[in-house]
């Protein structure tokens, strides 16, 4: 066999390889370009939900706009507000008027005080000094759900036959979504009635675990605008950033409200696909107002206001 032979044969084998590192290369490069892809969106996505984009000028004055077209729609919805009766938005809006008095948040606190409630010991997150029955507080206790248990035992420690420990209530990091909120929530009250170190920590910590997670959240949804509002209540403005109080006004619908959509997303984490935009809701608005109260004034310096 002659040396031409040799050559005939092996050329296939020599194209064959370089066709396999020519494919190769493609392959590397176009891992690289998707890669480069992702991190870049992954970039702006993070920095268009963490970093400022409002002036101090813009963000005073949408800020002062929003909350003028809230106290608006908490007025124009006064009479479902009393009617659904939900004690955790009348308390909400109460911290309002300690902020900056509004005679109609005085009002409806004032008739949902003289009303009738089933179990009354609700009404003593309203005024502290509410008479508070030990019956009624234990029995309302073990009907409700573990996020109400918090809070009920929080307005009258002394009187609940149940202990932080029986509920987790303590608990760093059991609990995650809406529950992580209202055990801060129940916490934050508890601090109030009976202050100790130690939950002063856990407060904190709790802030801590809710902020890293708005870090990375974009859907302006009912449990986000809670989020932000809860980690202010409990004394932890350095923990919010700007921008996400600049994607909640955004986020306010014309009629002043908001609602528990953002794009296909809401609170419950499935995606809904319709082009409706559902209507405002109090749960979301009243919750908003508060956020913007705190910001507005409690924390105008910390937020860049005058």
């Amino acid at each position: 066999m002659t040396n031409e032979d040799l050559s005939k044969i092996n050329q296939p084998k020599h194209k064959n390889s370089a066709l396999k590192k020519h494919f190769k290369l493609r392959w590397q490069i176009s891992v690289v370009a998707i890669l480069f892809v992702a991190v870049l969106g992954y970039i702006l996505v993070f920095a268009l939900n963490n970093c400022s984009i409002w002036s101090d000028k813009k963000f005073s004055g949408k800020l002062d706009e929003a909350i003028k077209q809230a106290d608006n729609w908490v007025h124009c919805n006064e009479a479902e507000i009393l009617r659904v009766k939900n004690i955790a938005l009348i308390k909400m809006l109460q911290e309002c008027n300690s902020l900056y008095p509004q005679g109609n948040f005085t009002v409806i606190c004032n008739k949902f005080m003289a009303a009738p409630a089933q179990p009354a010991c609700w009404k003593a997150l309203i005024d502290p000094n509410y008479p508070v029955q030990k019956w009624e507080l234990n029995q309302a206790i073990k009907k409700e759900y573990i996020d109400n248990k918090w809070i009920l035992y929080a307005i009258a420690p002394d009187k609940a036959d149940i202990t932080p420990e029986q509920m987790q209530f303590f608990s760093p990091d059991k609990w995650h979504g809406r529950q992580l909120t209202h055990q801060l929530w129940g916490l934050i009250h508890l601090q109030k009635n009976r202050p100790e170190p130690k939950n002063e920590k856990l407060t904190e910590h709790l802030c801590n675990r809710i902020s890293q997670q708005l870090t990375f959240n974009i859907a302006v949804v009912d449990i986000y605008i809670q989020k932000i509002a809860f980690v202010l209540y409990a004394g932890h403005p350095e923990k919010i950033r700007r921008r996400w109080i600049e994607m909640v006004i955004a986020n306010q619908q014309s009629d002043g409200g908001w609602n528990d959509r953002w794009l296909c997303f809401e609170s419950r984490r499935r995606p809904v696909f319709s082009l409706s935009q559902p209507p405002s809701d109090q749960h979301a608005t009243v919750q908003a107002l508060w956020l913007l109260y705190q910001v507005r004034y409690r924390y105008p310096r910390k937020f860049g206001l005058n």
